[in-house]
């Protein structure tokens, strides 16, 4: 049976944990802290897998069925909807610390004092970059145009 927005409102904490279902592997887990949050339970090759989706009430009951929907399709296509949000976190960290300024530091660290140039030169980059640094200096190395 689906649940509606009166039910959840309706549930509250117990001593521990505990989930009410909604349909097609959603449901609500409620918590002693009185948070309740969204999960969708699938299958990926045989293996049982939960996936989080959102706390209530700033996930709505719609929009949760709405992803459930989406996310169901993935699964049906043979994809990983967990294994898929953390290669795009572990991307997203790997492109968060390439920037623009720990790129240019590493080029004038590696490159031209390793290739023993003089020290005004190596100042003279060092405050260029200082001076790039505010309105560049924190985006992504992959997103700086010339």
């Amino acid at each position: 049976m689906s649940l509606t927005a009166l039910q959840i409102r309706a549930f509250s904490p117990g001593a521990t944990a505990y989930k009410r279902a909604d349909e097609r592997g959603l449901y609500l887990e409620i918590f002693p802290n009185g948070s309740k949050l969204w999960r969708l339970k699938y299958y990926v090759g045989g293996k049982e897998k939960t996936i989080a989706l959102g706390a209530w009430p700033e996930v709505s009951l719609q929009a949760d069925r709405l992803e459930r929907d989406e996310l169901r399709l993935r699964i049906a296509k043979g994809e990983d909807p967990a294994l898929t949000r953390k290669k795009n976190k572990a991307t997203a960290k790997i492109s968060a610390a390439n920037t623009f300024e720990s790129v240019a530091r590493e080029y004038i660290e590696i490159k031209m004092v390793g290739e023993g140039r003089a020290e005004a030169t190596l100042l003279k980059a060092r405050w260029f970059l200082d001076l790039l640094k505010p309105a560049i200096g924190h985006m992504p190395i992959s997103d700086v145009d010339p």
